[in-house]
């Protein structure tokens, strides 16, 4: 049947329509967020289809990692029907449509923000080009994601291949924006998990450990010695303006100010509204047509979500096998709770399965369906998945941000994973730290509002 559709559509028609699905499909989800009549599962489908229509262009280990999840999901809920459960198939068709939506939104803000890759400016050098292109990255990563990435890394590129330093710097403050980045992947993820989380007390820990990232990594690079470290007095990086500054500030503070004025509205469901809403206003303003930017997206960055689609799809039908399979089961986990202890365990063997090429998503889905019974706190819940995904990633061999590194600059990722690995130790010191941290701020809040 796919074999079918793919010889009847030409792989430029088949992305064309599979952008318009994902953009029709994030449109349904944002209808049924403000209230309106209609059926989310419509939004699944669609995302769906858009996968099938993808899916040759998907890399291969992607492909296969998907078809595993397919697999254990679908051994799992046909075991739970056998023991007499009931399995919902919208449920099993909508699964991960919110998250999807929120990251398809997200890809709006690419229309109207982007570091000035093209400029002439002479590049900076030595310890102030550190610090400059790691706060670069950091910000236009926050919002825009991987591309942030290409386009910094394509001008420094301009001097000839990516040198060890400048992969480091790229790779790590990129990803240390999925501590706090409520438009980053890792966001979207954890709080379609754990929905109940206090991004405001969520971000008293996880800001600090972004900059905590960031400055490490300076540190480490002005110190390092060693047959492949460069001196820091040759590192060419790229120039931060404070232009750079206010886009990421203003879309995280008016998450917060809706949250606020519409609480029964997730963040993920204020993101999925107000990342579209706030591009188009940009590009009216600048008197830019809208029409040509979503033509733009649906042509260009929607079709390369392939991917994502493929895992996360297949991730919610795993999830949804385990909690059923759990339910059915009737089994209990030899825990009690969910304190600061199981937090910073469950931390350290998702940051272990990522070096292994296991994908934080997959361990996300996987904790998150076992650690359910338990009622954790979703806060606490959330710290755990952002920051073995910022880490993670940073190191993991098979991880997303590492492999596109290496497709584009050549750079072995199992060199990036053993550059990184001191980063990963010293960084899960003090990621383990902040979750004793925020379970102690988190009781002391319950203490108190229980006084």
């Amino acid at each position: 049947m796919l074999t079918l559709l793919f010889n009847r559509f030409p792989a430029l028609s088949r992305q064309r329509l599979s952008g318009g699905l994902i953009l029709l499909s994030m449109a349904v989800v944002a209808a049924d967020l403000l209230g309106l009549p209609v059926e989310r599962t419509w939004a699944g489908a669609g995302y769906w289809a858009a996968a099938a229509l993808l899916w040759p262009g998907l890399a291969r280990r992607n492909r296969i990692q998907a078809l595993l999840l397919l697999a254990v999901g679908g051994l799992c809920l046909a075991w739970s029907v056998r023991q007499g459960a009931a399995v919902e198939l919208g449920r099993i068709v909508s699964s991960n449509s919110g998250l999807l939506s929120m990251l398809v939104a997200v890809s709006f803000l690419g229309l109207v923000s982007r570091p000035a890759g093209e400029s002439e400016e002479r590049l900076p050098r030595g310890r102030r080009a550190v610090a400059s292109t790691l706060g670069a990255v950091h910000l236009f990563g926050s919002v825009i994601n991987l591309s942030s990435v290409f386009i910094i890394g394509d001008r420094l590129a301009r001097q000839g291949n990516l040198s060890r330093e400048q992969s480091i710097v790229l790779i790590r403050g990129f990803t240390a924006a999925a501590f706090w980045s409520p438009f980053f992947a890792a966001m979207a993820v954890a709080l379609s998990v754990a929905p109940g989380a206090h991004l405001a007390s969520l971000w008293l820990v996880s800001m600090p450990l972004a900059l905590l990232g960031l400055g490490l990594t300076f540190w480490q690079l002005c110190r390092q010695q060693g047959e492949e470290a460069a001196p820091v007095g040759d590192f060419t990086g790229y120039p931060l303006h404070p232009g750079g500054v206010w886009l990421p500030a203003l879309l995280a503070a008016a998450v917060l100010l809706l949250h606020q004025l519409w609480p029964a509205l997730s963040i993920l469901a204020v993101i999925t509204l107000l990342a579209p809403a706030l591009s188009l206003l940009v590009l009216f303003g600048a008197r830019r047509s809208p029409l040509a930017a979503l033509g733009r997206l649906v042509n260009g960055r929607l079709p390369q979500m392939g991917n994502e689609l493929a895992l996360f799809l297949a991730a919610g039908v795993l999830g949804y096998g385990l909690e059923t399979l759990i339910v059915t089961w009737g089994g209990t986990l030899p825990l009690q709770g969910f304190g600061a202890l199981e937090a910073s365990l469950t931390y350290l063997a998702t940051v272990l399965l990522s070096l292994l090429g296991i994908h934080p998503i997959i361990c996300i889905a996987l904790a998150g369906s076992v650690l359910a019974p338990l009622s954790p706190d979703h806060t606490l819940l959330a710290l755990v998945f952002l920051s073995s995904w910022a880490v993670g990633t940073a190191t993991g061999p098979l991880s997303g941000i590492n492999l596109a590194f290496q497709g584009r600059y050549g750079v072995d990722s199992f060199r990036i994973m053993r550059w990184n690995l001191g980063y990963l130790g010293l960084m899960s010191v003090l990621v383990v730290l902040a979750i004793w941290l925020l379970a102690a701020l988190l009781d002391y809040q319950a203490a108190s509002g229980g006084a």
